[in-house]
């Protein structure tokens, strides 16, 4: 058998009136099908009218399944072939378009809609509904022969094997003849290989178009191949874990109304014959319409070639397709898969900003707020406040729901939990010790967690523990201070630039894969006091700030200056790219970096000195 004599012809070869039929196909369904893609907001709003009047319906990889309420609701339901459903109906989540296999209707989402409505308008009127019937355009089809098997060259091919997999013979014109089925088991059409010339017909009526599958049981992958020949090469291997798939039209086109035969496969292996690029382009736009995270494709190669070549060479099938590799890599996505998340974020702009804090106003302005999956760094000088303000800072995000998680190396649990209480309560318990109690239970409720470390500790214990508190007690942030208490322990000993720029790359994956926001305190260099801290500051190398989303800087000039003042830097915010300065006034008794807490107290003191003076 040539190798040039199945494909090429194809392309050349066209019977006149399945040309014209083609035309007229791709006429028809311009008219009667979406001609822009489907709404989101349309898509949404159709579930949600599903689910109100409680009609059971499945969201699959291209269309959404539901049951038909077009089809004639007088007939009881009929039992689909090895679903166990009624009669389903596919919403293409791409185009919108209604396809129901059963009664041939074929209309967009916003024409069907109307028929799940309780109760349905009185003026709507139902598509134009009728029943499949596909008549051959071959009425002296038989059981397959010897001859066809001699003719068709594949070695070894038996005439029972042709048989049983739907093959018919047509011995005049010398034809080998297959049905093409929908979603609901109907003969739309028909798929002819003529073996004089090699050269494959497609003729189907009207708008339907149906596939060619072999396959038995609840198989849930598929191997998908272009052409007949390799349809029977595959078919009559009885592979145990594949149905075998012939596309209707070879590379030409994949209209959607094949997308609901497909639905029920979790994983398709596209193994085509490759004759041109034309061909590859056409296979991952093939994958696109069909859900890309479930193909996978055989590229081409003189050790893994088409399916009729491999046999010829006698290369083991199995073995080719057991190197099947995605189509789509893991670490790539595209604009279309993003697309409803792009949207929900524009409609939300406000939450996707993250929660707002309430002590510390200028932080919103700025930052927009608190959102998981980022890093954030802190520096200051020694002493200038960087627990005190970051206890705060957690505090008020804990408040307000954001489960915390802290891992405070370098002051005990005691004397952090004691400044957290006395932030939250607003001034020193030392003289009121009556109220204890009940401040301890109001705090005690709080989404606040304590790592048990403290000094010098390596990533790994700390990394593990992390990891926990985020599966059993799902914390969103997680606080380190400081950073520099993890170095010196690790396998890095003797390079401390790069244990830190490891532990840093470790936290930073940490909170991307597990959408956790990760706060790290950091010593800056030593510079002199005059100085003003920048990014630069922040000690090791910079990928530090390189890694991070916020860089957050808290500057104090009251020691170098008479009228020095001490105040949060924004140096760096990946989000918005806002930056600014926030100034910080301390309060002793609550230590609090707060206006609004500081405000609150003012008010309540003159309110206690009127009192006292009535």
């Amino acid at each position: 058998m040539r190798r040039a004599g199945l494909i090429k012809p194809l392309l050349r070869i066209h019977n006149n009136k399945t040309q014209v039929w083609r035309q007229n196909y791709a006429t028809q369904v311009e008219k009667t099908l979406p001609e822009c893609a489907l709404d989101p907001k349309e898509y949404v709003d159709f579930k949600r009218q599903l689910r109100q009047i409680n009609l059971p319906h499945k969201d699959g990889h291209t269309c959404l399944q539901l049951e038909c309420r077009l089809c004639d609701r007088n007939k009881p339901p009929v039992q689909q072939q090895g679903t166990g459903q009624g009669l389903l109906a596919y919403v293409n989540k791409r185009t919108g378009a209604f396809i129901c296999p059963n009664c041939d209707v074929k209309t967009s989402l916003s024409n069907a809609l109307p028929a799940y409505l309780i109760p349905s308008p009185e003026s709507y009127k139902r598509p134009l509904q009728r029943k499949p019937i596909f008549e051959s355009r071959f009425p002296d089809l038989i059981d397959v022969t010897p001859e066809a098997c001699e003719a068709l060259g594949i070695k070894g091919l038996k005439e029972a094997q042709l048989n049983a997999i739907g093959a018919k013979w047509e011995p005049q014109q010398q034809i080998l003849h297959f049905q093409l089925r929908n979603a609901a088991h109907h003969v739309v059409g028909e798929k002819v290989l003529h073996l004089g010339n090699r050269c494959e017909e497609t003729f189907q009526d009207g708008a339907s178009s149906g596939i060619l599958i072999h396959g038995v049981g609840n198989k849930s992958k598929a191997v998908i191949v272009s052409n007949l020949v390799d349809f029977v090469v595959l078919a009559t291997q009885n592979l145990e874990t594949h149905c075998i798939v012939c596309l209707p039209y070879e590379f030409k086109m994949l209209p959607q109304e094949c997308l609901p035969g497909l639905e029920r496969f979790k994983e398709l292996v596209f193994w085509l014959h490759y004759d041109s690029s034309h061909s590859w382009d056409a296979a991952r736009s093939f994958a696109q319409k069909m859900d890309e995270r479930r193909c996978l494709l055989i590229r081409p190669t003189e050790t893994e070639p088409a399916p009729h070549i491999a046999l010829r060479k006698r290369l083991n099938l199995r073995h080719i397709l057991a190197k099947a590799t995605p189509v789509r890599h893991r670490a790539i996505t595209t604009f279309g898969a993003m697309r409803n998340d792009i949207l929900s974020e524009l409609q939300n702009i406000e939450k996707v900003n993250g929660v707002k804090w309430k002590r510390f106003p200028v932080l919103n302005k700025l930052l927009k707020g608190h959102r998981r999956g980022e890093l954030t760094i802190l520096t200051g000088p020694t002493g200038s406040g960087k627990t005190t303000f970051m206890s705060e800072y957690s505090l008020d995000l804990a408040m307000q729901g954001v489960s915390t998680l802290w891992g405070s190396f370098e002051i005990r649990n005691t004397r952090l939990a004691a400044t957290l209480l006395r932030q939250y309560v607003g001034y020193p318990l030392d003289d009121r010790l009556q109220e204890f109690n009940h401040w301890a239970s109001e705090f005690e409720r709080l989404p606040l967690y304590f790592m048990t470390f403290h000094g010098q500790q390596p990533l790994k214990p700390v990394l593990e523990a992390i990891e926990h508190a985020s599966y059993v007690h799902d914390v969103m942030h997680v606080i380190i201070d400081n950073l520099q208490f993890m170095m010196g322990v690790s396998t890095y000993r003797g390079d401390k630039f790069w244990e830190q720029d490891a532990i840093i790359a470790a936290f930073r994956g940490f909170a991307t894969k597990h959408n956790v926001h990760v706060t790290l305190v950091m010593h800056p260099r030593k510079e002199r006091q005059e100085d003003e801290l920048t990014t630069s500051s922040v000690f090791g190398t910079a990928k530090a700030t390189q890694e991070a989303d916020n860089v957050l800087i808290i500057q104090d000039k009251r020691l170098t200056s008479v009228r020095g003042k001490k105040y949060l830097q924004i140096a760096k915010n990946r989000y918005c790219g806002d930056l600014g300065i926030m100034p910080l006034e301390f309060d002793k008794d609550a230590l609090s970096y707060s206006t609004q807490i500081q405000s609150a107290k003012k008010r309540r003191e003159q309110k206690e000195k009127t009192a006292t003076e009535t």
